[in-house]
């Protein structure tokens, strides 16, 4: 069995404001847009990852607020970054909310945490 990461899905609450800031912040492009289920839905590409990104469907329950504390499940997912000074001093020109500082997790491994919409923590890492 050979299986490849095909998409990450996220339910917000603000879709096309959601969707429309992973494109600023990240250079994403939104490649298609619609609806299902009574919902906006955005397919956004960043560098071949697929992100899925829809609100509360017909029929659903009201989804759980989301929250940075520890859970278990999907804690957060993450993107390599070149230079994570630089990509830092960007995303705070962004106003991006940084959650911690840099740190060097082993020699040549440094992450930071950031938070996007919906309280979805992203981690940036550089290796080296």
């Amino acid at each position: 069995m050979i299986l490849r990461c095909d998409h990450i899905h996220l339910k917000s609450e603000n879709v096309e404001e959601t969707a429309h800031w992973y494109c600023r912040i990240f250079g994403g492009k939104v490649t298609f847009q619609g609806e299902y289920s009574g919902s906006k839905v955005f397919y956004v590409d960043i560098n071949g990852m697929k992100f899925i990104i829809f609100g509360k469907l017909e029929n659903e329950d009201e989804p759980d607020l989301a929250s940075l504390n520890l859970r278990y499940g999907l804690d957060h997912f993450g993107f390599a970054v070149d230079d994570i000074e630089k990509t830092i001093s960007e995303l705070r020109a962004e106003n991006v909310k940084i959650l911690e500082d840099p740190i060097t997790i082993r020699p040549g491994l440094r992450i930071v945490y950031i938070e996007g919409p919906d309280k979805v923590r992203i981690e940036l890492s550089e290796r080296h």
